[in-house]
């Protein structure tokens, strides 16, 4: 582990920037080797795709490692252009994997990476993806050197296919994220020893496919869970960060930062940290007192500069839950963050309002994704926020405009 760290708040780090997750990536790296398919589970904002980038990184000289992100992916022919765009890097295999979209591409001299993807789109057809996909995969299986497919936001893509843009699942739809999740399933089987897969995003896929009744597709693949920062971690990643930044850092304001956000969450971490740093030097100084860490946490974790990077979290329960149910998951966390928890007797009482008859099946559904994605934990028999910040963050955001079910008129 090194000594010296940089800031780092942006999308991912790898190599020097890669800070201590040195055993899980040892575990990860292992699993690999032994040829195992993985699904990677993790809070967002751990770090997920730096351990899968990173991985890749070390793993260079004895495998191909293809990282292909399925976040803007509608359809099973998208994801089959991204696995043939992942190619493009390596002369030799796209060669091979333009053979596959020749209809579209003989007769084509030069084209530009930016126009790749709608030529290939246009090569496909709604009834041939499987087809194509194969032969990505047979042509992925004879490389000289065994593959590692790193499928980034495939939870993402899979919600689409089943819920499709009004979040309703349907036969046809809960058939082709069937026919998605079995395609991957059965090449993952057809070829061991020469490919390698991880699948990751930013949502949990495992509550998404049991909301379909599809568990089943899942059955090849070995969980894989990315736990956030030990406090030990953390404090030392702060400690880094002031000596690379000449900030002088005492204990009791690591201790501060490390109590207000709960969990050690590395990017929040970090974050905490540039905002620490960047109001010292406002302020002419060189040091971060307990007192303006916690001035810091209040005006800028929980303010306007926070609000953008954590109203993500809400924005994803949009895009797994849909509008009516988000509704629901806004109402339970609220409740959670103001109420200090979650009991289920007013989860029952949110339930009833938002979804009538069929309050269980849907309280279930948002609790079961509530719980896999960081949000709340049970505790006893309620629920609570995994995080501080986001706890601090969420009541911040919403208290003034909550009833807290407790103290709600009854109705008559």
């Amino acid at each position: 582990m090194q000594d010296v760290l940089k800031r780092a708040t942006g999308n991912y780090v790898v190599g020097d920037q890669f800070w201590d997750r040195e055993t899980e990536l040892a575990l990860f790296i292992e699993r690999l080797r032994e040829g195992a398919h993985l699904l990677l589970t993790a809070p967002r904002r751990t770090g997920k795709t730096s351990l899968m980038l990173e991985a890749a990184r070390r793993l260079q000289d004895d495998y191909l490692c293809l990282y292909v992100d399925l976040q803007k992916s509608h359809s099973p022919a998208d994801a089959i252009v991204e696995l043939a765009l992942a190619s493009h890097k390596h002369a030799p295999l796209w060669e091979k994997t333009k053979s596959v979209f020749r209809n579209v591409l003989d007769g084509i001299e030069s084209i530009k990476f930016e126009e790749l993807a709608v030529t290939l789109r246009s090569g496909l057809t709604a009834g041939d993806w499987q087809s194509k996909g194969d032969s990505l995969f047979e042509i992925l299986a004879a490389n000289s050197k065994p593959v590692v497919l790193l499928l980034d936001e495939v939870p993402i893509l899979v919600n689409r296919l089943l819920k499709g843009s009004d979040y309703t699942i349907t036969p046809e739809r809960r058939a082709t994220a069937d026919a998605f999740l079995s395609w991957l399933r059965s090449n993952g089987i057809r070829h061991p020893g020469k490919i390698t897969m991880v699948i990751a995003g930013s949502i949990g896929l495992e509550p998404v496919v049991r909301q379909g009744g599809l568990s089943a597709t899942l059955n090849t693949l070995t969980p894989f869970e990315l736990r956030p920062w030990s406090r030990e971690t953390a404090a030392a990643c702060l400690r880094a960060l002031a000596a690379g930044h000449q900030l002088t850092l005492p204990p009791e304001a690591v201790d501060e930062m490390l109590d207000r956000l709960g969990v050690c969450i590395p990017h929040y971490v970090q974050m905490f940290f540039d905002y620490a740093y960047r109001e010292a030097r406002l302020r002419g100084g060189n040091e971060v007192s307990r007192d303006l860490a916690a001035e810091v946490y209040r005006h800028s974790m929980l303010g306007t500069r926070g609000h953008a990077e954590l109203t993500h979290l809400e924005e994803r329960l949009t895009t797994v839950l849909g509008p009516q149910l988000q509704l629901l998951a806004l109402d339970l966390l609220t409740e959670a963050a103001v109420a200090a928890s979650l009991s289920s007797a007013a989860a029952e009482v949110l339930a009833r309002a938002h979804c009538g008859e069929e309050w269980i099946e849907r309280l279930r559904d948002v609790l079961a994704i509530l719980e896999h994605d960081g949000y709340l934990r049970a505790r006893g028999g309620s629920y609570v926020f995994v995080s501080r910040l986001l706890k601090d963050w969420w009541k911040a955001r919403f208290k003034f405009a909550y009833v807290p079910v407790k103290k709600r008129s009854p109705r008559r």
